[in-house]
């Protein structure tokens, strides 16, 4: 298992359950994680980064980029919502 790129993907992911009516596109996504990581976590050495594991869930995950330890998981739907929160207090 590994931590995928952010660049380059072209799906979508199941969120909020499973099944075609819950997928949102994984460029969706990816521009919620980059969002979320703008300013602050960023200045703390921390990130959240997606995790794509063979027949497993997408996951994202926060991760301090010094020791690359995993500090927090979040599902996509989570990370979707808050950068639509940030969003909504710019």
């Amino acid at each position: 298992m590994g931590i995928g790129s952010l660049n380059g993907i072209s799906m979508s992911v199941a969120v909020g359950g499973f099944g075609q009516d819950n997928l949102v596109p994984i460029e969706e996504l990816v521009a919620a994680i980059r969002a979320v990581n703008r300013g602050e976590l960023e200045a703390r050495g921390r990130v959240w980064k997606l995790r794509r594991g063979a027949g497993k869930p997408v996951i994202v995950e926060l991760v301090q980029q010094d020791s690359g330890d995993v500090i927090d998981l979040l599902l996509p739907e989570e990370v979707v919502r808050m950068a639509a929160g940030l969003e909504k207090e710019r």
